[in-house]
C-alpha cells in the first residue's frame, strides 16, 4: 500500500500544473483576505497508514534578508522502515503580496532502518515543475496547497505556540516507558547541553532531557511525563543560536 503512495508522489506530481494555472473551478480556494505566514517550523497531524504512519513538516524563513523554505515528509512503515522525502527550492512572494509561492528545485528521498541511524540517499530528481501556494490560515497556522501527495485541498500545518526563532522544534513520534522518538528538520542544529521542554496541547511546558539527536531524528528521556505522539518538543542551545537551513 505504501509503495503505491510513493509511486504516485514520484510520478503524478510531474504532471501537476501550478495551482493558479488550473481552471478556476478546479483551482485552490484561496480566501479573499489572506496574509503571509510568519517564519517558523510548522507540522501536520500524524496520519496513520495500514503499516505505520506519516507526518509532514515545513520550515519557513520569510525574513527580509533571505527567503527559504523546505518541505519534508517522514514515513515510518514495516515495508519501508524510515523514509524521508525532502523538497528544497525557491520561495517568493506572490505579486498580490498576500501569499507565498514555493517552487522546489530538488527533491530527494532518504531511508534508514531505525531512528538514530544516519539517512542514506536513495533517489534525487528535479522537481521545478511543482508549485505550492502558502498562506496564513489562522493564529500559528499555515495552509499549503496542494499537499505533497497532490492533495487538491492542501493541508493545514501548525507551529508550537511557545516557540520562537531561537529555538529548534520537533514533533513526538513514538513513546515508550523511558525513551521517546522525535523528528524535526533542524535537529542537526541542536548542540550539546541544549535545554529541552515539551509543549502540551494545553500550552503547558514540561522540562525534559535530551539523549541524542542524529540529523533529523532524536531521542528524549520522558519516563512518566505524559508525552503523546503529536506533542511538540523545543530545544534551546546554550548559545541561543538556531541557524536556519541554508540552501
Amino acid at each position: 500500500m505504501r509503495y503505491i503512495i510513493l509511486f504516485s508522489l514520484g510520478c503524478n506530481c510531474g504532471f501537476r500544473p501550478s495551482p493558479l494555472e488550473r481552471n478556476l473551478t478546479q483551482g485552490p480556494n484561496i480566501p479573499s483576505f489572506v496574509s503571509l505566514p510568519e517564519s517558523g517550523e510548522y507540522f501536520s497531524e500524524i496520519k496513520k497508514i495500514p503499516t505505520g504512519f506519516y507526518v509532514r513538516q515545513v520550515y519557513l524563513n520569510n525574513s527580509i534578508s533571505k527567503q527559504e523554505m523546505f518541505i519534508s515528509q517522514l514515513t515510518v512503515s514495516e515495508a519501508k522502515n524510515w523514509e524521508e522525502i525532502r523538497f528544497e527550492g525557491k520561495l517568493s512572494v506572490d505579486p498580490s503580496g498576500n501569499y507565498l509561492r514555493f517552487r522546489p528545485r530538488l527533491c530527494r528521498i532518504f531511508t534508514s532502518k531505525n531512528p538514530g541511524d544516519r539517512w542514506t540517499l536513495t533517489r534525487a530528481y528535479e522537481c521545478d515543475h511543482y508549485e505550492f501556494l502558502i498562506w496564513k490560515s489562522g493564529n500559528g497556522e499555515m495552509r499549503l496547497v496542494p499537499g505533497p501527495e497532490g492533495e487538491e485541498d492542501g493541508l493545514k500545518l501548525v507551529r508550537p505556540k511557545s516557540g520562537n526563532s531561537s529555538q529548534i522544534a520537533a514533533i513526538v513520534l513514538k513513546v515508550d516507558s523511558l525513551i521517546t522518538s522525535v523528528w524535526g528538520m533542524r535537529l542537526s542544529r541542536v548542540r550539546r547541553g541544549a535545554s529541552v521542554y515539551m509543549e502540551r496541547s494545553d500550552g503547558k511546558k514540561v522540562d525534559l532531557k535530551s539523549l541524542q539527536t542524529v540529523e533529523t531524528t532524536g531521542e528524549i528521556k520522558t519516563e512518566k511525563q505524559g508525552v503523546f505522539p503529536g506533542d511538540f518538543i523545543l530545544y534551546t542551545n546554550p548559545s541561543g543560536d538556531a541557524k536556519p537551513l541554508a540552501l
